[in-house]
């Protein structure tokens, strides 16, 4: 899964709006962005089952802390997810970096995951 938004063309600036209030133009991609964390949340609802089945199991430890750290990208993709619509400029593409570096980091975890 990967955090490739896909181009969404802005709205110009509406001009009976205050120019120096910032335009949200990011508002139509949450959509997007919420399927991505809903497509998190099945994966990792998935591994859950997993650690629950191995009951215990020598190997639970080492999957228990797996599936913590899936539960912290997790985490910071939903706080990117909940941030990102309503920000511009900087702020956005910071949480969007971020959204980015938490689906990278999740990846690497669930490759562990199924080695």
């Amino acid at each position: 899964m990967s955090a490739n938004l896909p181009a969404i063309p802005t709205t110009p600036a509406d001009p009976k709006k205050n120019p120096t209030y910032p335009q949200r133009v990011h508002l139509n991609e949450r959509p997007a962005l919420e399927a991505l964390l809903k497509g998190w949340d099945e994966r990792i609802s998935k591994a859950r089952k997993k650690v629950e089945v191995l009951g215990n199991h020598p190997t639970r430890a080492g999957y228990d802390r797996l599936y913590a750290q899936m539960l912290g990208g997790r985490d910071q993709i939903y706080e990117s997810v909940r941030r990102m619509p309503g920000e511009y400029g900087d702020i956005y593409e910071e949480d969007k970096h971020k959204l980015d570096e938490a689906v990278a980091a999740l990846e690497r975890v669930f490759a562990k995951w199924d080695a």
